[in-house]
C-alpha cells in the first residue's frame, strides 16, 4: 500500500513539475471572460489555443480565443472513451485533445467561448490501489492538477458523496481562480487497478445554459 501511494504521489508530482517547467514557474492568472459573460478580472497574456504540450496542471478556464471546434454543429454527438470506460454527449463544437503520460490519459473537451472544460482522466501504473488510495489519489489530483496555485489551499471542497454507481462525487471552487467544479473518480475492473475521474469545471459566472451542457453530460454518462 506505501508503494503504490508512493507511484500515485510521484505522478501526480511529476504532472505539477512539468506544468511549472512549462509555465516557467510563474502563479497562473486569475480568468477573465467577456463582458457578455462577466467574470474575475485580470486578463490572460496569451492568446493561444489550448496547446498540445505535457503540461497537466489546467489553467482555470479563460477566454483568450476561442480554441479551434471539432465540428460546425452545436447538435450533440457522443464521446465515447478509447477503451470504452464511459460514454456521455457533448455539443459537436467544442475542441477536443488528448494528453497521453506513461500511465495515464486525459480526454479534454473545451467549450466554444473557453468557459467550461470536461475531462476524463484514466491512470494504470499496473498495481492495484488498496484501501483508501483512490480517495487520496483524488485529492491530490484536486489540488495539484485543477487548482490555481498548483499546492493544497486553493481548492476548496463543498460536498463529498457516493453516488448510486459506486462512484464518489466532489463538489469544489477554487478560491482564487473564479471557478468551481464537480469531480466523480472511482476504480474500474474487478483488479483495481483503474482510476478513472471525470471531471467538469466552469468560470464562477457562466450563463445557465453552459451549466445545462454540463449537467446533460452527466446525465448522459454511461458505461458501454
Amino acid at each position: 500500500m506505501k508503494n503504490q501511494y508512493r507511484t500515485l504521489f510521484a505522478f501526480a508530482a511529476l504532472l505539477l513539475f512539468v506544468s511549472l517547467a512549462c509555465n516557467g514557474g510563474a502563479t497562473p492568472t486569475v480568468a477573465v471572460f467577456p463582458t457578455s459573460q462577466p467574470l474575475p478580472t485580470n486578463p490572460p497574456q496569451s492568446n493561444n489555443p489550448p496547446s498540445n504540450n505535457n503540461s497537466i496542471v489546467p489553467q482555470p478556464p479563460a477566454l483568450n480565443e476561442p480554441p479551434p471546434s471539432n465540428g460546425n454543429s452545436s447538435e450533440l454527438v457522443v464521446f465515447t472513451d478509447e477503451n470504452n470506460l464511459l460514454t456521455f454527449e457533448v455539443p459537436g463544437d467544442w475542441y477536443y485533445e488528448q494528453k497521453t503520460y506513461e500511465n495515464a490519459y486525459i480526454d479534454s473537451i473545451t467549450s466554444p467561448d473557453g468557459s467550461a472544460i470536461i475531462d476524463s482522466l484514466v491512470y494504470n501504473d499496473g498495481q492495484p490501489f488498496t484501501g483508501n488510495d483512490n480517495g487520496r489519489f483524488a485529492l491530490q489530483l484536486l489540488h495539484q492538477y485543477y487548482s490555481n496555485t498548483g499546492k493544497e489551499g486553493d481548492i476548496s471542497i463543498s460536498a463529498d458523496e457516493m453516488q448510486p454507481d459506486g462512484s464518489e462525487k466532489l463538489t469544489w471552487t477554487s478560491k482564487s481562480g473564479g471557478y468551481s467544479g464537480v469531480s466523480f473518480f472511482e476504480l474500474r475492473g474487478g483488479d483495481r487497478m483503474t482510476f478513472l475521474m471525470f471531471t467538469l469545471y466552469y468560470a464562477n459566472d457562466a450563463d445557465q445554459s453552459m451549466l445545462d451542457i454540463l449537467d446533460h453530460a452527466i446525465t448522459s454518462y454511461t458505461i458501454p
